[in-house]
Protein backbone atom coordinates (compact mmCIF):
# COMPACT_ATOMS: atom_id res chain seq x y z
CA UNK A 1 0.00 0.00 0.00
CA UNK A 2 1.71 3.19 -1.21
CA UNK A 3 -1.27 5.55 -1.21
CA UNK A 4 -3.81 6.62 1.42
CA UNK A 5 -6.63 9.16 1.28
CA UNK A 6 -7.86 10.59 4.57
CA UNK A 7 -10.78 12.86 5.38
CA UNK A 8 -9.49 15.83 7.35
CA UNK A 9 -12.54 16.99 9.29
CA UNK A 10 -13.03 20.51 10.60
CA UNK A 11 -13.96 21.46 14.16
CA UNK A 12 -15.82 24.06 16.14
CA UNK A 13 -15.18 25.18 19.70
CA UNK A 14 -18.25 24.56 21.84
CA UNK A 15 -16.52 26.54 24.58
CA UNK A 16 -13.20 28.28 25.04
CA UNK A 17 -11.81 29.68 28.27
CA UNK A 18 -8.40 31.32 28.82
CA UNK A 19 -7.19 30.52 32.32
CA UNK A 20 -3.68 31.97 32.37
CA UNK A 21 -0.41 32.71 30.61
CA UNK A 22 2.73 30.56 30.84
CA UNK A 23 6.22 31.94 31.35
CA UNK A 24 6.96 31.36 27.65
CA UNK A 25 4.02 33.58 26.68
CA UNK A 26 1.65 30.80 25.58
CA UNK A 27 -1.88 31.04 26.94
CA UNK A 28 -3.38 28.27 29.04
CA UNK A 29 -6.83 27.32 27.82
CA UNK A 30 -9.71 24.95 28.45
CA UNK A 31 -11.81 24.28 25.38
CA UNK A 32 -14.32 21.67 24.28
CA UNK A 33 -13.90 20.96 20.60
CA UNK A 34 -16.36 19.15 18.35
CA UNK A 35 -15.67 17.43 15.01
CA UNK A 36 -17.93 18.44 12.12
CA UNK A 37 -18.75 16.72 8.85
CA UNK A 38 -17.25 19.38 6.56
CA UNK A 39 -13.80 18.14 5.55
CA UNK A 40 -10.83 18.32 3.21
CA UNK A 41 -9.48 15.27 1.38
CA UNK A 42 -5.78 14.62 1.92
CA UNK A 43 -4.14 12.12 -0.44
CA UNK A 44 -0.66 10.90 0.55
CA UNK A 45 1.53 8.76 -1.72
CA UNK A 46 4.87 7.23 -0.71
CA UNK A 47 7.26 6.22 -3.49
CA UNK A 48 10.41 4.45 -2.20
CA UNK A 49 13.73 5.04 -3.92
CA UNK A 50 17.31 3.81 -3.63
CA UNK A 51 18.51 7.12 -2.21
CA UNK A 52 18.73 7.87 1.52
CA UNK A 53 16.86 11.16 1.20
CA UNK A 54 13.17 11.94 1.56
CA UNK A 55 11.65 14.43 -0.86
CA UNK A 56 8.37 16.20 -0.15
CA UNK A 57 5.97 17.55 -2.76
CA UNK A 58 2.62 19.22 -2.04
CA UNK A 59 -0.22 20.22 -4.36
CA UNK A 60 -3.54 21.83 -3.51
CA UNK A 61 -6.67 22.92 -5.37
CA UNK A 62 -6.32 26.36 -3.76
CA UNK A 63 -3.40 27.91 -5.68
CA UNK A 64 -2.90 30.73 -3.16
CA UNK A 65 -2.01 28.34 -0.32
CA UNK A 66 1.70 27.78 0.38
CA UNK A 67 3.20 24.49 -0.80
CA UNK A 68 6.33 24.61 1.35
CA UNK A 69 7.22 24.64 5.06
CA UNK A 70 4.59 27.33 5.71
CA UNK A 71 1.94 24.65 5.17
CA UNK A 72 1.15 22.45 8.21
CA UNK A 73 0.79 19.36 6.00
CA UNK A 74 4.30 19.94 4.69
CA UNK A 75 5.59 20.50 8.23
CA UNK A 76 3.98 17.23 9.29
CA UNK A 77 5.84 15.37 6.54
CA UNK A 78 9.11 16.99 7.64
CA UNK A 79 8.63 15.97 11.26
CA UNK A 80 7.76 12.40 10.32
CA UNK A 81 10.76 12.23 8.01
CA UNK A 82 13.10 13.61 10.65
CA UNK A 83 11.74 11.22 13.29
CA UNK A 84 11.30 8.02 11.27
CA UNK A 85 13.09 8.57 7.98
CA UNK A 86 15.79 6.05 8.84
CA UNK A 87 13.19 3.31 9.16
CA UNK A 88 11.24 4.45 6.11
CA UNK A 89 14.29 4.73 3.88
CA UNK A 90 14.64 7.11 0.96
CA UNK A 91 11.77 8.13 -1.25
CA UNK A 92 9.21 10.77 -2.10
CA UNK A 93 6.17 11.92 -0.14
CA UNK A 94 3.51 13.35 -2.47
CA UNK A 95 0.68 15.23 -0.73
CA UNK A 96 -2.45 16.32 -2.59
CA UNK A 97 -5.03 18.39 -0.72
CA UNK A 98 -8.59 18.96 -1.91
CA UNK A 99 -9.75 21.90 0.19
CA UNK A 100 -13.40 22.30 1.13
CA UNK A 101 -12.97 23.98 4.49
CA UNK A 102 -12.56 27.76 4.33
CA UNK A 103 -9.03 29.01 4.98
CA UNK A 104 -8.04 31.00 8.10
CA UNK A 105 -11.50 30.43 9.53
CA UNK A 106 -10.90 28.98 13.00
CA UNK A 107 -12.03 25.53 11.83
CA UNK A 108 -8.64 23.73 12.06
CA UNK A 109 -8.41 23.21 8.31
CA UNK A 110 -4.63 23.40 8.19
CA UNK A 111 -4.28 21.42 11.42
CA UNK A 112 -6.50 18.68 10.04
CA UNK A 113 -4.35 18.46 6.91
CA UNK A 114 -1.23 18.09 9.05
CA UNK A 115 -2.88 15.42 11.17
CA UNK A 116 -3.91 13.48 8.06
CA UNK A 117 -0.32 13.41 6.77
CA UNK A 118 0.98 12.07 10.10
CA UNK A 119 -1.68 9.35 10.23
CA UNK A 120 -1.07 8.39 6.59
CA UNK A 121 2.71 8.09 6.96
CA UNK A 122 2.31 6.04 10.13
CA UNK A 123 0.33 3.54 8.05
CA UNK A 124 2.39 3.75 4.86
CA UNK A 125 5.64 3.24 6.74
CA UNK A 126 4.10 0.56 9.01
CA UNK A 127 5.38 2.34 12.12
CA UNK A 128 2.67 0.94 14.40
CA UNK A 129 2.35 4.12 16.48
CA UNK A 130 -0.85 4.48 18.51
CA UNK A 131 -3.04 7.58 18.67
CA UNK A 132 -1.45 8.84 21.88
CA UNK A 133 2.04 8.63 20.34
CA UNK A 134 0.87 10.38 17.17
CA UNK A 135 -0.69 13.18 19.23
CA UNK A 136 2.59 13.65 21.11
CA UNK A 137 4.56 13.91 17.87
CA UNK A 138 2.10 16.38 16.38
CA UNK A 139 1.99 18.82 19.31
CA UNK A 140 5.03 20.68 17.98
CA UNK A 141 3.21 21.55 14.74
CA UNK A 142 0.13 23.26 16.14
CA UNK A 143 -2.19 23.27 19.14
CA UNK A 144 -5.17 21.86 17.20
CA UNK A 145 -3.28 19.05 15.46
CA UNK A 146 -3.52 16.50 18.32
CA UNK A 147 -7.31 16.95 18.46
CA UNK A 148 -7.48 16.39 14.71
CA UNK A 149 -5.40 13.22 15.04
CA UNK A 150 -7.68 11.97 17.82
CA UNK A 151 -10.85 12.52 15.79
CA UNK A 152 -9.41 11.24 12.50
CA UNK A 153 -7.81 8.14 14.02
CA UNK A 154 -10.51 7.07 16.51
CA UNK A 155 -14.29 7.12 16.85
CA UNK A 156 -14.20 10.09 19.20
CA UNK A 157 -15.74 13.28 17.83
CA UNK A 158 -15.38 15.50 20.86
CA UNK A 159 -12.69 16.27 23.43
CA UNK A 160 -11.75 18.56 26.29
CA UNK A 161 -8.46 20.22 25.32
CA UNK A 162 -6.34 21.85 28.03
CA UNK A 163 -2.94 23.44 28.54
CA UNK A 164 -2.01 24.99 25.21
CA UNK A 165 -4.77 22.84 23.72
CA UNK A 166 -2.68 19.68 23.32
CA UNK A 167 -3.72 17.89 26.54
CA UNK A 168 -6.75 15.87 25.47
CA UNK A 169 -9.56 14.13 27.32
CA UNK A 170 -11.79 12.33 24.80
CA UNK A 171 -15.53 12.80 25.36
CA UNK A 172 -18.37 10.54 24.28
CA UNK A 173 -20.85 13.13 23.13
CA UNK A 174 -24.19 12.07 21.66
CA UNK A 175 -25.14 15.55 20.49
CA UNK A 176 -26.43 15.44 16.90
CA UNK A 177 -27.03 18.85 15.37
CA UNK A 178 -27.07 20.60 12.03
CA UNK A 179 -24.51 23.38 11.78
CA UNK A 180 -24.39 26.64 9.85
CA UNK A 181 -20.90 28.10 9.34
CA UNK A 182 -20.47 31.66 8.09
CA UNK A 183 -17.07 33.25 7.46
CA UNK A 184 -16.52 36.97 6.88
CA UNK A 185 -14.38 38.03 3.93
CA UNK A 186 -11.27 38.49 6.08
CA UNK A 187 -9.12 36.47 8.44
CA UNK A 188 -8.23 37.17 12.06
CA UNK A 189 -4.78 36.68 13.53
CA UNK A 190 -4.85 34.15 16.38
CA UNK A 191 -1.77 35.78 17.86
CA UNK A 192 -3.46 39.18 17.79
CA UNK A 193 -6.58 37.87 19.54
CA UNK A 194 -4.68 36.10 22.32
CA UNK A 195 -2.50 39.14 22.85
CA UNK A 196 -5.57 41.37 22.96
CA UNK A 197 -7.60 39.16 25.30
CA UNK A 198 -5.16 39.88 28.14
CA UNK A 199 -6.42 43.46 28.21
CA UNK A 200 -10.12 42.53 28.09
CA UNK A 201 -12.51 42.24 31.00
CA UNK A 202 -14.13 38.82 30.70
CA UNK A 203 -17.83 39.20 31.44
CA UNK A 204 -18.76 35.51 31.21
CA UNK A 205 -16.84 32.25 31.35
CA UNK A 206 -18.04 28.74 30.56
CA UNK A 207 -18.55 26.16 33.28
CA UNK A 208 -16.58 23.50 31.44
CA UNK A 209 -17.52 20.66 33.78
CA UNK A 210 -21.21 21.50 33.35
CA UNK A 211 -20.80 21.54 29.57
CA UNK A 212 -19.10 18.14 29.61
CA UNK A 213 -21.90 16.79 31.81
CA UNK A 214 -24.49 18.22 29.44
CA UNK A 215 -22.86 16.58 26.43
CA UNK A 216 -22.80 13.18 28.14
CA UNK A 217 -26.43 13.45 29.21
CA UNK A 218 -27.66 15.28 26.08
CA UNK A 219 -28.91 18.05 28.37
CA UNK A 220 -29.33 20.95 25.92
CA UNK A 221 -29.92 23.51 28.66
CA UNK A 222 -26.56 22.72 30.26
CA UNK A 223 -24.87 22.65 26.86
CA UNK A 224 -26.19 25.96 25.58
CA UNK A 225 -25.76 27.81 28.90
CA UNK A 226 -22.07 26.94 28.88
CA UNK A 227 -21.27 27.38 25.21
CA UNK A 228 -19.16 30.48 25.87
CA UNK A 229 -16.06 31.61 23.97
CA UNK A 230 -14.16 34.26 25.95
CA UNK A 231 -12.20 35.27 22.84
CA UNK A 232 -15.38 36.92 21.61
CA UNK A 233 -14.65 39.70 24.13
CA UNK A 234 -11.78 40.83 21.89
CA UNK A 235 -12.79 39.76 18.38
CA UNK A 236 -16.38 41.03 18.47
CA UNK A 237 -15.22 44.35 19.90
CA UNK A 238 -12.36 44.75 17.42
CA UNK A 239 -14.17 43.45 14.34
CA UNK A 240 -17.67 44.88 14.10
CA UNK A 241 -18.51 42.69 11.09
CA UNK A 242 -18.10 39.54 13.21
CA UNK A 243 -20.31 41.03 15.93
CA UNK A 244 -22.99 41.96 13.38
CA UNK A 245 -22.75 38.53 11.77
CA UNK A 246 -23.38 36.78 15.07
CA UNK A 247 -26.41 38.99 15.73
CA UNK A 248 -27.73 38.39 12.20
CA UNK A 249 -27.63 34.62 12.62
CA UNK A 250 -29.32 34.91 16.02
CA UNK A 251 -32.16 37.10 14.76
CA UNK A 252 -32.69 35.89 11.19
CA UNK A 253 -32.45 32.11 11.60
CA UNK A 254 -33.90 29.59 14.03
CA UNK A 255 -30.48 28.58 15.37
CA UNK A 256 -30.65 27.19 18.88
CA UNK A 257 -27.22 28.59 19.77
CA UNK A 258 -24.80 30.93 17.99
CA UNK A 259 -21.09 31.24 18.82
CA UNK A 260 -17.77 32.24 17.30
CA UNK A 261 -15.34 29.35 16.85
CA UNK A 262 -11.71 29.66 17.95
CA UNK A 263 -10.31 33.17 17.62
CA UNK A 264 -12.67 33.79 14.70
CA UNK A 265 -13.77 35.10 12.39
CA UNK A 266 -16.18 32.23 11.59
CA UNK A 267 -19.48 32.22 13.44
CA UNK A 268 -21.57 29.06 13.67
CA UNK A 269 -25.12 28.21 14.62
CA UNK A 270 -26.48 24.92 15.93
CA UNK A 271 -29.82 23.70 14.58
CA UNK A 272 -32.20 20.94 15.61
CA UNK A 273 -31.78 19.25 12.23
CA UNK A 274 -29.76 19.30 9.03
CA UNK A 275 -32.57 20.70 6.88
CA UNK A 276 -32.82 23.81 9.05
CA UNK A 277 -29.07 24.36 8.75
CA UNK A 278 -29.25 23.91 4.97
CA UNK A 279 -32.06 26.48 4.66
CA UNK A 280 -30.15 28.98 6.77
CA UNK A 281 -27.03 28.36 4.68
CA UNK A 282 -28.93 29.05 1.45
CA UNK A 283 -30.31 32.29 2.90
CA UNK A 284 -26.86 33.47 4.02
CA UNK A 285 -25.37 32.68 0.61
CA UNK A 286 -28.18 34.60 -1.06
CA UNK A 287 -27.16 37.54 1.09
CA UNK A 288 -23.60 37.39 -0.24
CA UNK A 289 -21.98 35.55 2.67
CA UNK A 290 -19.48 32.68 2.48
CA UNK A 291 -21.58 30.04 4.19
CA UNK A 292 -21.46 26.26 4.67
CA UNK A 293 -23.61 23.64 6.36
CA UNK A 294 -22.48 20.54 8.21
CA UNK A 295 -23.40 18.22 11.05
CA UNK A 296 -21.73 17.23 14.30
CA UNK A 297 -19.95 13.88 14.20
Amino acid sequence: MNNIKIKAYGKVNLSLDVTGVRDDGYHVIRTVMQKISLHDDVDVTWTPSKTDKIEISLDCNRPYLPKDSRNLAYQAAVIMGDSFGEKAGGGKIQINIEKRLPVAAGLAGGSGNGAAVIIALNKLWKLGLNTRQLCRISSDIGADVPFCILTQNTRYGCALCEGTGTELTPLRSKMRKGILLVKPSFGVSTREVYKGIDKCIISQRPDTEALVKGLKEINEQLIYENMVNVLEEYTLDKYDEVKCLKEKIKTETNAEKVLMTGSGPTVFGLFAGVSEAQKACAAMRAGGYEAYWATTL
